[in-house]
C-alpha cells in the first residue's frame, strides 16, 4: 500500500500549515521542538520545510512576529479621534490582556521569547515602545503625571511580565491583577 497522496496547496497555505503545526508542538512542549517534529506534525517533507524556512530560527521568528501581531490586532490602541480615552483604564486593560494572552500561549511564548532562540535573535522592544507611546499620549491628555515615559514603560512592562509569570506559576490571579492595577495607577497618577 502506497503513501496517501499529498493535497496541493498554494505556497502561503502550505507555509501556514507548517507554522500552525509548529505552534501546536511549541504550545505542548516548549522550546524542545525540532524540525523533524514540525514536518511530522505538518505532514510535509523536510525539503518543504526548508523551502519556506531556511532554519528553525526563521520559523520561530515568523511565529513570534505572528504572536505580537495577533496581540496588537486583538488589543488595538484607541486614538483621541475616536473619542476621549480613559488612559489609566487603557493601561490597566492592556496589562490584563497581556496576562491573559500570555497564559493562553505559555509553551509558544517560552519558546519564542525566553529560549536560546530569543537570545540569538532578540526581539525589538515592541511592548515597551507600545507602552511608552501610551504613557506619552496619556501625558498629553493630562491623565498621567510627569514620569519619563521610556524608563517607566520598561519598569511597568517588567512588572506586567512578572505578574503573568507569577500567575502561570500558581499565584492567585485576582490578587496579582489587583496589585498590578494599583501599581500602574500609583505610578502614572497625575
Amino acid at each position: 500500500m502506497g503513501k496517501p497522496l499529498r493535497r496541493r496547496l498554494k505556497p502561503e497555505a502550505r507555509k501556514l500549515e507548517i507554522v500552525e503545526a509548529a505552534e501546536r508542538l511549541l504550545q505542548a512542549g516548549g522550546a524542545r521542538v525540532r524540525v523533524e517534529d514540525v514536518v511530522r506534525e505538518a505532514g510535509v517533507a523536510k525539503g518543504t520545510f526548508f523551502l519556506y524556512f531556511p532554519t528553525l530560527d526563521d520559523l520561530l521568528e515568523t511565529i513570534r512576529t505572528r504572536i505580537v501581531s495577533e496581540f496588537d490586532t486583538v488589543n488595538p490602541l484607541p486614538t483621541e479621534v475616536e473619542g476621549p480615552v480613559d488612559w489609566p483604564a487603557l493601561v490597566e486593560s492592556q496589562a490584563l490582556a497581556f496576562i491573559a494572552f500570555t497564559l493562553t500561549r505559555r509553551g509558544v511564548g517560552e519558546a519564542v521569547f525566553h529560549s536560546d532562540f530569543a537570545e540569538r535573535r532578540p526581539l525589538a522592544d515592541h511592548a515597551i515602545h507600545r507602552l511608552t507611546a501610551v504613557i506619552r499620549a496619556g501625558q498629553e491628555a493630562e491623565a498621567f503625571g510627569p514620569v519619563d515615559p521610556e524608563p517607566t514603560a520598561r519598569l511597568l512592562y517588567a512588572a506586567i511580565h512578572e505578574a503573568a509569570d507569577a500567575v502561570a506559576a500558581g499565584v492567585e490571579r485576582m490578587a496579582m491583577q489587583a496589585a498590578l492595577q494599583s501599581l500602574l495607577r500609583r505610578t502614572l497618577a497625575p
